[in-house]
């Protein structure tokens, strides 16, 4: 009896923090390694929560709601990757990938941006959760005339008015708008 009791025990603890470990990282978004072209720009940022509550801090006095909306983050990536012609056709599929991966996960597609001469195609995506708060935030950028793609990911608890305060502020209209697309009250 005591066995059973001790693997049902460690079963459940093993359950636990495996879901756990999922609902942490429902946003999260694994893209690999990126290679950039020889010569070609690279940028990798990966921030994680500790360092994000570190950073809120500091801009809590003069701004605490954008210190809120950093310490509701809890992983930050960020890729700019430079492209020749011979690495073109990879980099940009391989952005265009995670876009249908993404869409295969349940991810919603909140904003398309392509300019009518193709130089810039811009996907945005949230992972929303059951609380109608946001799990996830992707941007993928494919943009020919710098030769580069861009992957942004955020991973956190992150509420729709945050992230369209933050928009305003920034005069980012496609984020300034996200409160008003998934139905709640403008900021």
């Amino acid at each position: 009896m005591k066995s059973i009791l001790r693997r049902s025990t460690a079963v459940l603890a093993f359950s636990l923090v495996a879901l756990g470990a999922q609902a942490a990282t429902a946003g999260y978004v694994d893209i690999g390694k990126f290679k950039p072209a020889d010569g070609c720009q690279f940028v990798e940022v990966n921030l994680h929560a500790p360092l994000l509550k570190f950073a809120s801090v500091f801009v809590d006095k003069e701004e605490p709601e954008v210190a809120a909306l950093i310490r509701s983050v809890k992983h930050i990536r960020v890729n700019v990757v430079g492209y020749d012609e011979s690495t073109r056709a990879e980099t940009t599929e391989r952005v265009e990938g995670i876009r249908r991966e993404l869409e295969g996960q349940g991810w919603t597609q909140m904003v398309t941006v392509k300019q009518t001469d193709e130089t810039e195609d811009v996907a945005v995506f949230v992972k929303m959760a059951a609380d109608d708060s946001i799990d996830g935030l992707v941007v993928t950028v494919i943009d020919s005339g710098k030769r580069q793609v861009v992957f942004v990911n955020l991973v956190g608890n992150i509420k729709p008015e945050q992230v369209a305060m933050i928009g305003k502020r920034l005069n980012i209209e496609p984020l300034s708008n996200l409160s008003n697309k998934l139905g709640k009250k403008s900021v």
